[in-house]
């Protein structure tokens, strides 16, 4: 094995995403990845590549405009692993989710569009009266004035979305270690000189490199040189259940009609994919979900749909992940990414708060951590 330019350790879409971005700026990375290519939170996720369009109820211009654009890079890079998919929000009389709100909504993100230039890639947002929505799914009907839908990204095949990334970083001489876990950071004059690691069969190897990014998640805080600031203590995961589904669209539901925090249900190999059901996990290492955890999803997905029958649904797959929280406690979810470099010098962490911007993330850290690399390859 020739000696990497950058060993990577994940190789969830972070880690895909930031070899692609050495593989880029002219480094020759190497992946590490201690299940298989997808095992952890990106490869259980709900696999939605949203725009943002809800973040402009809130007037969060920068994360709306962070979102098109990374749903633009999938587009340009990965037309062929990424689709339309069409998201209905039944919308209620008395509450923030209201026609005028997604009227106002749509509204700014036209001016926006055109005052930043950006294409609008999807189709825009339509609004459907409540006999529309009320014909393609059975909700309660109290209040119910409508529905929006809108369009976002959704990949089907992940694993196959992010071995393509990395095959593409591969064309940079990029490689791929499966089953290996990365172990202790090698260190010499306070400088990274290589990271052992463990291999399926119990082999340990010593893998020399001046540079190691450390894109694995919650698992990245089994390393001293972690920067305590950043935390993956929110547990969050999704069901497939063994029901159908009716219709297309992804249908976003809440406990209480209009309020509070939604669910998406959405058609999934004959069955229902229903995400994402997050609690508080302070100090977790691994996503451990129990059975109360799965009865209690299942009870709020049976309160919002109430004619489905879903608490008695049988569950086919749980799919769990440890998400980035604000303070360690797991109670709020982290809307910030984290770039950083706590020492010694050739280390950094790049931690992601979501699926959708983690490409824009490592082209952010790929500029910023290796800056003359970059400028050679261009």
């Amino acid at each position: 094995m020739h000696q990497p330019d950058v060993v990577i350790v994940g190789a969830g879409m972070q880690g895909a995403t930031m070899a692609l971005a050495a593989a880029r700026s002219g480094l020759t990375p190497l992946v590490v990845e201690r299940g298989k290519v997808g095992s952890g939170a990106t490869g259980n996720s709900y696999g939605i590549i949203h725009g943002g369009l809800r973040y402009l109820q809130g007037l969060s211009i920068g994360r709306w405009r962070r979102s098109r654009q990374a749903q633009a890079w999938f587009l340009d890079n990965y037309p062929d692993h990424v689709r339309p998919l069409a998201c209905a929000m039944p919308l209620y009389r008395h509450t923030m989710r209201s026609p005028m709100a997604f009227r106002a909504a749509s509204a700014l993100e036209a001016c926006l569009y055109r005052g930043t230039g950006l294409a609008r890639r999807l189709p825009g947002l339509q609004l459907l009266g409540a006999e529309e929505i009320a014909r393609a799914y059975d909700l309660p009907r109290r209040h119910l004035v409508g529905a929006a839908l809108w369009h976002d990204l959704v990949t089907d095949d992940m694993e196959t979305l992010l071995r393509t990334i990395l095959a593409d970083a591969g064309a940079s001489g990029a490689s791929l270690l499966e089953e290996t876990v990365a172990g202790d950071l090698i260190v010499a004059d306070n400088r990274i000189a290589g990271l052992k690691v463990t291999r399926a069969d119990g082999t340990v190897q010593e893998i020399a490199t001046p540079r190691v990014a450390i894109c694995a998640g919650s698992w990245s805080s089994r390393w001293p040189q972690e920067p305590q600031a950043a935390s993956t203590a929110a547990l969050a995961f999704n069901l497939v259940l063994d029901m159908p589904f009716p219709g297309d669209a992804a249908l976003a539901v809440s406990e209480t009609p209009g309020k509070g925090r939604s669910y998406f249900l959405r058609p999934y190999e004959g069955g229902t994919f229903a995400g994402t059901y997050y609690r508080p996990a302070p100090g977790a290492r691994e996503p451990e979900v129990m059975p109360a955890d799965i009865d209690a999803f299942l009870e709020v997905l049976d309160r919002a749909l109430p004619g489905y029958g879903i608490a008695e649904a049988g569950v086919r797959a749980v799919m769990p992940g440890l998400l980035p929280d604000t303070d360690g406690t797991g109670r709020t979810l982290s809307a910030a990414d984290t770039i950083s470099a706590p020492g010694p010098a050739g280390l950094c962490h790049v931690l992601g708060s979501k699926l959708t911007t983690a490409p824009l993330l490592s082209i952010d850290a790929a500029q910023r951590l290796w800056p003359e690399e970059a400028r050679r390859a261009a």
